[in-house]
């Protein structure tokens, strides 16, 4: 589609003698009133540079919200050409169109934009909200806004998005010769009823029994950047141990950074003995500044918690009732480099006040913490995970090799865990995956563990 289709006349008038000065190059400046386009360091003199000169600034004018923008050009010498540039009057939005037939409610999409039809149309406020609509996981990708003259004389902008599955699968397993298979499994709708919703259904093999979740997520609510979720969880740590907990979080969408607040309940009945329970209150900030690129996502997004409130533990040998605080979060960044992928992740948490509670502790080990070493083989008061990894590949296709470097310490003292590995992870239409092996360093390459995960859109 044309981009200047309804624009009106652009009154471009070419004032040049072609014949003395054909073929020629010649400099550019710009007269007339501002705002001016980037500066054009030289154009050859032909009739149809000199056209495209012509149709690529009243374009850039028109991507400004000056769509009634004119352009005259003459020659002050024989070798600079002067564009005389009437911007005219600057255009209000009178609306947004996106794709028919799109799942999504469009007013979803528009809360994050600070205009509303009437205003001055400013294309600052539209490049924003372009980074925060790419860092929805419900869509795809959003293209680049194609700008009309709408019938009350004003801009109309249509988006083109292209919207993800509403949903997928996935399943994960790991095999080694001492634990066997073990493996889980999530159901994940990111976009229930085309409002941004989000469920979250997961099992997992412990070894012991089946560790399950469920979350919700219910954003913008009374039509501001504010929501709440809800967790609920049960895990199987050992053999006639249970522990569960809920969680209750309200947050505040700010543009690539999210503020929450809430509390929750955690009860653990270890094995033989009494109930454990930790009530708290937790406040966390989430941030997100990547954006997406042929290989994937680059650039840096993390998270971060902190929790406090009263715990208590009938069979403890000292105080039944305490204090505690703890904290946990995680960090990363890619970035890339032709062909080749870098990328760093941190992950660490750990009680920062109060006596440990030993149902607890956080359980680390296996695919997405320590690769290579058995799920959940330690048991941490306090713990940070660094993974360094190198990948190659020109499309999300990629070979990589990592290390998993920890520090942990738990009730039997302090563990310097190593693992060392690759793999290979990639998408195919509607799957993606992850393949890999890794294993402990001090234990060498006989004691490595397989890990296959794949993830299939709904």
């Amino acid at each position: 589609m044309d981009p200047h289709r309804g624009a009106g006349r652009y009154g471009v008038v070419l004032n040049a003698i072609f014949s003395l000065v054909l073929e020629a190059m010649a400099a550019i400046g710009f007269s007339g009133s501002p705002p001016f386009p980037p500066p054009v360091p030289e154009v050859e003199v032909t009739d149809t540079a000199l056209s495209e000169l012509s149709q690529d600034i009243l374009a850039w004018y028109l991507s400004m919200g000056y769509p009634f923008a004119s352009a005259g050009m003459y020659f002050s010498s024989p070798d600079t050409l002067m564009v005389n540039l009437v911007p005219g009057r600057r255009a209000s939005l009178e609306g947004i169109r996106f794709p028919e037939g799109m799942r999504t409610r469009p007013e979803l999409l528009l809360r994050r934009l600070s205009l509303e039809p009437g205003d001055q149309y400013d294309p600052e406020a539209v490049s924003r909200w372009l980074d925060e609509l790419d860092r929805l996981e419900f869509l795809e990708s959003v293209g680049v806004p194609e700008i009309y003259l709408g019938p009350m004389g004003d801009i109309v902008l249509y988006l083109p998005v292209e919207e993800a599955s509403p949903g997928w699968f996935s399943g994960g397993m790991s095999y080694g010769e001492a634990s066997g298979v073990l493996g889980g499994g999530e159901l994940v709708l990111s976009n229930l009823f085309g409002g941004g919703r989000r469920l979250e259904l997961s099992a997992q093999a412990t070894g012991f029994g089946i560790d399950g979740s469920f979350l919700y997520r219910e954003p913008w609510l009374f039509g501001t950047p504010a929501g709440f979720s809800v967790f609920l969880s049960q895990e199987i740590p050992d053999s006639g141990s249970v522990n569960r907990r809920w969680e209750t979080l309200l947050f505040y969408d700010l543009g690539g950074i999210e503020v929450s607040g809430g509390g929750g309940s955690w009860s653990g009945w270890p094995a033989g003995g009494e109930r454990q329970r930790y009530d708290y209150g937790e406040v966390g900030l989430t941030w997100d500044f990547s954006r997406r690129v042929p290989q994937g996502r680059k650039g840096f997004a993390g998270t971060l918690s902190t929790t406090g409130g009263t715990a208590s533990d009938p069979g403890s040998d000292s105080l039944s009732t305490w204090f505690m605080a703890t904290g946990e979060g995680s960090a990363s960044v890619t970035a890339f480099r032709g062909s080749f992928g870098f990328g760093l992740g941190i992950r660490a948490g750990g009680i920062l006040q109060g006596e440990w509670l030993s149902s607890g502790l956080w359980r680390l080990g296996g695919y997405g913490t320590l690769r290579g070493y058995p799920e959940n083989v330690f048991r941490a008061g306090e713990w940070g995970v660094a993974s360094p990894e190198v990948s190659i590949g020109e499309t999300t296709t990629r070979l990589y090799v990592y290390s998993d470097i920890g520090l942990i310490k738990t009730l039997d003292g302090l563990s310097k865990p190593v693992s060392i590995g690759g793999g290979l992870r990639g998408e195919s239409g509607r799957l993606r995956y992850d393949a890999g092996a890794g294993f402990p360093v001090d234990r060498g390459p006989g004691d490595a563990r397989f890990y296959l995960s794949a993830l299939f859109s709904i």
